[in-house]
C-alpha cells in the first residue's frame, strides 16, 4: 500500500452464542429463579404438605384410586391457578417423595392441562400475553382466554383423567417404599 488507500474496517464477527444471549428475556429468567426458590424454602415449613394431607382427607393415602383421583386432579387443578403448574409440581414432589410412577403420571398430567384453565396456571400463557403485548397486541386477556380456557380444560381433565385410570401402563407401586416386587 502507498499510504493513499483506504483499508477496511474488519466486520465484528458476532458468535451464535452472543447472539443467543441477547435474546434471553433475563426478567422472566428471574421469575422462574425466584418461583424455585420461593416453593423450595416455603416446602421445608412442612405447611404444603398439611395443607395437602387437609384438603385430600380420606383419599391422601390413596390419591390416585377410584374416585379419589378426581379430587385429587380437582386440588392440582385450583393449586396450579393459583401459584403456576410449575411450582405445584415441585411442591408436590416435597410433599409425596414416594409416590408411584402411576400418581406422578396423574400429577404431570393434571398439572400441564390445568395450566390451560386461566391465564396464571402456566407461565407459558403469561409468556404468550407478554410477547403479544410487546408487538402491541394486547387483546390476549384473561377475558379472552376463559371462554374456551375453562370448559376446555374442564372437558380435557376430566376425559384424560377417566383415560389414564383405566389404560395405564405405569406402575401402581413404589419402589422406595419397597412395594414393588423385585425380580
Amino acid at each position: 500500500m502507498d499510504g493513499n488507500e483506504i483499508e477496511p474496517e474488519e466486520e465484528e464477527l458476532v458468535t451464535e452464542s452472543e447472539t443467543t444471549l441477547t435474546e434471553v428475556d433475563y426478567g422472566l429468567l428471574m421469575l422462574f429463579i425466584g418461583q424455585f426458590i420461593l416453593i423450595g424454602s416455603f416446602d421445608d415449613t412442612g405447611v404444603p404438605q398439611a395443607f395437602f394431607n387437609f384438603t385430600m382427607g380420606s383419599c391422601a393415602d390413596q390419591m390416585t384410586s377410584g374416585a379419589c383421583v378426581y379430587w385429587f386432579v380437582m386440588i392440582v387443578t385450583i393449586l396450579s391457578n393459583i401459584a403456576s403448574n410449575v411450582p405445584v409440581c415441585q411442591m408436590l414432589a416435597a410433599t409425596f417423595p414416594y409416590a408411584s410412577p402411576y400418581d406422578w403420571l396423574q400429577v404431570s398430567f393434571s398439572a400441564t392441562i390445568a395450566g390451560n384453565l386461566t391465564m396464571l396456571g402456566s407461565a407459558a400463557n403469561m409468556i404468550v400475553a407478554f410477547q403479544a403485548a410487546k408487538v402491541g397486541d394486547r387483546t390476549f386477556t384473561s377475558e379472552r382466554h376463559a371462554p374456551f380456557g375453562i370448559p376446555s380444560t374442564i372437558a380435557c381433565l376430566y376425559a384424560g383423567t377417566f383415560l389414564l385410570s383405566m389404560f395405564h401402563f405405569s406402575p401402581e407401586c413404589s419402589v422406595r417404599l419397597g412395594e414393588c416386587d423385585q425380580e
